[in-house]
């Protein structure tokens, strides 16, 4: 019985640790939102990221803070080989991003652990390495000092019919406390 109710706290514990989860910003620049009486962009109201925002995403630990800017995205992108080429009935589509190392420790990860694309039926799909022809990946493992940026596609592999919906990205491999998400449509 004793045994019992020294785990008790444990178990607890461990159970509010896997509620925390992550936050998902699709503020960009994450400004606060204004007061009332001052006039405010959509952004600055919590509106909606899309091509071409920068959000900034902050790991919460050791001063590492991520400026990550959805720069472009191809729907349908073409394989950079015949090496490199989708799975029977998916297409690749890419998702061009800008990573810049705003904060005062070396950002080192690998950038595709922490990217989703999602389509209008809410289904999630992970980069999967692929090259295209468009340009140059992001790189499977990247190393930013403070004040470094770095720009390239991830690749995902989706079904040919799939609406792409959002983007999101999260630091520290898809495990960060905040993640970036961009409208695509």
């Amino acid at each position: 019985m004793r045994k019992s109710l020294l785990v008790l706290p444990v178990l607890l514990s461990f159970a509010l640790a896997a509620c925390a989860g992550t936050e998902v910003t699709s503020n960009p620049d994450n400004k606060p939102a204004a007061s009332q009486g001052q006039e405010t962009s959509p952004k600055e109201q919590g509106g909606r990221a899309k091509i071409g925002d920068t959000i900034t995403l902050d790991s919460g630990q050791d001063g590492l803070k991520l400026e990550v800017t959805v720069v472009k995205v191809v729907p349908s992108a073409k394989p950079k080989d015949e090496f490199n080429v989708p799975e029977p009935g998916h297409r690749f589509a890419a998702v061009q991003i800008r990573l810049k190392n705003v904060g005062s420790t070396t950002y080192d990860d690998s950038p595709g652990n922490g990217a989703q694309l999602i389509d209008d039926e809410d289904q999630q799909y992970n980069d999967n390495l692929n090259e295209i022809a468009l340009g140059p990946s992001i790189g499977a493992s990247v190393k930013l000092a403070p004040g470094s940026s770095r720009k390239g596609y991830l690749v995902f592999s989706v079904p040919r019919k799939a609406k792409l919906s959002k983007f999101q990205f999260t630091l520290d491999s898809g495990f960060g406390p905040q993640a970036g998400e961009w409208l695509l449509t």
